[in-house]
Formats: structure tokens, sequence, C-alpha cells
């Protein structure tokens, strides 16, 4: 997946938050940027946590997307919940390392990048809308008790972790699905249909 930019969102699941990451061939002063950067208008503001793993936190004007930028050159953004978010958070740190002169331009060269700038893991919800009030205790029998952890006294969804993906489902007695693990909402996608099926074979 291209460093620029990723393709927009599928409109059959909502997307709850996108993490994406990349990393610069640089070595950061923390401090020092992190004080250059408060003077930029794009940023609202910094917090330098030095408290784990040494790290700015960046927060963008009108965003929820946090940024992350560790003195390693890595770089990391979650909180959007679209793709146009994800990017435009990018695009402004970009900028901002810019205008600083840390960075050549904002389409930065392949002298200036060790990994390239992609879609790290995806959350999603879905709705069950035909399986109100589900028994989870009988959906983990159901999908499998290998594939299955529910423990109600200590978090109230199933989860469900398919043998065919790496991904993960908690699912809720509500019906309400959340899908993590995943780097394209395609995947998501299609483990939700998956688990839609196999509830109406039981």
């Amino acid at each position: 997946m291209s460093r620029d930019s990723v393709v927009e969102s599928n409109p059959d699941i909502d997307i709850a938050n996108i993490v994406a990451s990349g990393k610069l061939n640089l070595e950061l002063d923390l401090p020092a940027v992190a004080e250059d950067l408060r003077k930029l208008d794009v940023i609202e503001d910094v917090e330098h946590n030095r408290g784990h793993g040494n790290r700015l936190l960046i927060h963008f004007v009108d965003s929820e997307t946090l940024g992350i930028l560790v003195s390693s050159g890595v770089y990391m953004f979650t909180g959007a919940g679209t793709y146009g978010e994800t990017n435009r958070a990018k695009e402004q740190l970009f900028s901002a390392l810019t205008s600083l002169g840390i960075i050549s331009g904002e389409n930065v060269d392949d002298s200036e990048v060790v990994d390239e700038f992609q879609i790290q893991n995806i959350v999603c919800t879905a709705e069950l809308s035909n399986h109100p009030n589900l028994n989870l205790n009988a959906l983990a029998i159901g999908l499998g008790l290998e594939n299955t952890e529910y423990e109600p006294e200590q978090f109230p969804g199933l989860i469900f972790r398919p043998s065919s993906n790496s991904c993960t489902l908690l699912i809720f007695a509500s019906g309400k699905v959340v899908i993590t693990g995943v780097r394209k909402e395609k995947t998501a996608k299609t483990q939700f249909n998956r688990l839609q099926q196999e509830l109406e074979s039981f």
C-alpha cells in the first residue's frame, strides 16, 4: 500500500479506529522538536511522554486523530474514523516537519524513508440485526470452544478468533460485533459475513 494515501471506506461496516504508521530515516531531538511544533498553527498541542517509550503525542487542530512521533523517526496515527482523516493527519505532520526543516518536503523521497506509511490495524463495528439477545454460551459451543473465549465475569463479550484469519471478533449479546486485527476493511467485512453465515447455520 502506498505511503501517500489509502482507499476510501466500504459503507457496510463502520470504522471505529484506524492505526497507521511509517518510519523516516532520521533521529530526532524530541524536546526541541516539541518546542518548535507548538509554535505552528496546524498543531493544537504537543505532549512529551517520557514514561512510555519517550515519544511525542501530537494533537492537530480540528482533528480527533492523535499523532505519535518517536526519536528514531517512527511516526504513528490513531483515533481516526476514516482513511481521509488518517491521510490528512499524515499530511499535517509532514507539512509541520517540512516547515521546521526536518524533512525536505511533504512528498519525501526514498532516501528519507525506512518504512512506508501504511495501515497497521483497523477496528470496525457492525450489528447482527437479526440476532438480538444472543446466547453467548451456546454461541461459544457453536463456533468451537477451541476458537472462542467467554468468561462473562471478566469481559461481557465472547472473544472469537476464526481459524481462517488472524483477526479477532468481539461478540456481544446485544448483537454488536467489534472486529480488530485486520489491515483492510474488506477483510473485516468478509469475517463479519462469515460470522453471519455461521449463525444462520446453527
